[in-house]
């Protein structure tokens, strides 16, 4: 198995394609079997299909819009204007499908099918993937992560992150060879010759204020303690958003201020499932990015410039950590919050230095999204906010 990445900022998709494809062949010495793709939405998703199409038929590719920007160990690719990356993976002992599904009505269904065809792709056809890599439009990623489940189990782990775009109302997209799709989940089954693993985690850290949540309905949230969530809120993180009540957006004020969910331990140290205040309604009911449930206890979480941008260097060391010994790391993917980015990107290089600082030349693709998947532990994979997720490939 052997791991390359490529990065261009040329001003169209298919001359910046072409010139990230010739690069890549020219590091990996050989023709790839997987490709990842990540790109901005500045880009003619249609055009980069096209340029994907002309790849050999035995090529599978796995596409997906970022926030602003991408990074590899090169650096952040595509702030100032367009910008994509790949990551190519040669391994002719390995096997790797992908399969895209529209999600429609029935996100459920939609994961299970994408599941079933990405297995059938690999040619392992009753045989557990390694791990599944997940790209799903934003919205109903707890409801895929059930229907990928029903096919293979709870045990399979399943990482990546959600569509993104430059804004909350860009152009999310999704792309396999030859075909770009939107409100789609696409799943890669990986079954790679040598080992994966990989951490899921977040930089924040809860807070005194807590609540019980006794009315919701999906990712709307209408009450804490019997009062307008909005206004709980507010008061909780003193007149965050006090301009927003009535009504507003509030992605960017609150990235540093989430709720978190309970989501177990590991060790001695709490896990919470964080979930991002995205909107505030006429009523100053609050909307998230991932769903609340009755019953479910929420905690104000807090966190902080420094501890964003350190956290990365954290979780690509608890991948490594928890990888079988002897290993050794060949490639990685970071998916990397779009709202934590936001909050540091005049910074975003210390964020590529922090990977290189644990990975070296250990080439990686990195990209910024709208909800991230993972697990803390085996078994629960889960949709979360304001999260990191790194998978090691290795021998």
């Amino acid at each position: 198995m052997k791991i390359a990445t490529s990065a261009s900022t040329a001003a169209t998709a298919g001359t910046a394609f072409d010139e990230a494809m010739s690069a890549l062949r020219a590091r990996l010495g050989a023709a790839p079997d997987h490709i990842f793709l990540s790109y901005t939405e500045r880009y003619d998703v249609d055009e980069l299909a096209r340029a994907t199409a002309a790849l050999p038929a035995s090529v599978r590719v796995h596409g997906s819009s970022s926030c602003l920007s991408v990074m590899t160990s090169a650096g952040v690719h595509g702030m100032s204007g367009p910008g994509l990356a790949l990551l190519g993976v040669a391994d002719a002992q390995g096997a790797y499908g992908v399969a895209a599904e529209p999600i429609g009505g029935a996100p459920r269904e939609a994961g299970a099918r994408a599941a079933r065809r990405a297995i059938e792709d690999a040619g392992r056809a009753g045989e557990l993937p390694a791990l599944f890599w997940l790209t799903a439009q934003t919205g109903a990623e707890e409801d895929i992560l059930l229907g990928v489940a029903d096919v293979v189990g709870p045990n399979v782990p399943v990482f990546g992150g959600s569509s993104a775009a430059d804004s909350l109302d860009g152009q999310q997209s999704q792309l396999e060879r030859g075909r770009a799709c939107k409100g789609s989940v696409l799943l890669s089954a990986l079954y790679p010759s040598g080992e994966v693993s990989y951490a899921f985690s977040s930089g924040y850290a809860p807070t005194e204020h807590r609540c019980r949540v006794t009315r919701a309905a999906g990712r709307r949230l209408p009450e804490i303690d019997g009062l307008p969530a909005a206004e709980v809120y507010n008061r909780w993180t003193g007149g965050l958003i006090s301009a927003q009540l009535g009504g507003g957006s509030i992605l960017e004020q609150t990235a540093l201020h989430p709720l978190g969910r309970p989501s177990g331990w590991i060790g001695k140290i709490p896990q919470f499932l964080l979930i991002h205040p995205s909107t505030v309604e006429a009523d100053d009911s609050m909307t998230f990015s991932a769903n609340i449930h009755e019953g479910d206890e929420l905690v104000l979480m807090s966190g902080s410039r420094e501890s964003l941008i350190g956290r990365i260097r954290s979780v690509v060391d608890a991948a490594l950590a928890s990888a079988p010994r002897p290993f050794r790391a060949q490639g990685a993917l970071v998916i990397f919050c779009a709202g934590c980015m936001l909050a540091v990107r005049d910074e975003l290089d210390r964020v590529v230095e922090g990977v290189v600082a644990s990975l070296g030349a250990t080439p990686f693709l990195g990209r910024f999204t709208f909800g991230e998947q993972g697990c803390f532990t085996r078994g629960r994979n889960q949709h979360a906010n304001l999260s990191i997720a790194v998978v090691l490939l290795g021998q």
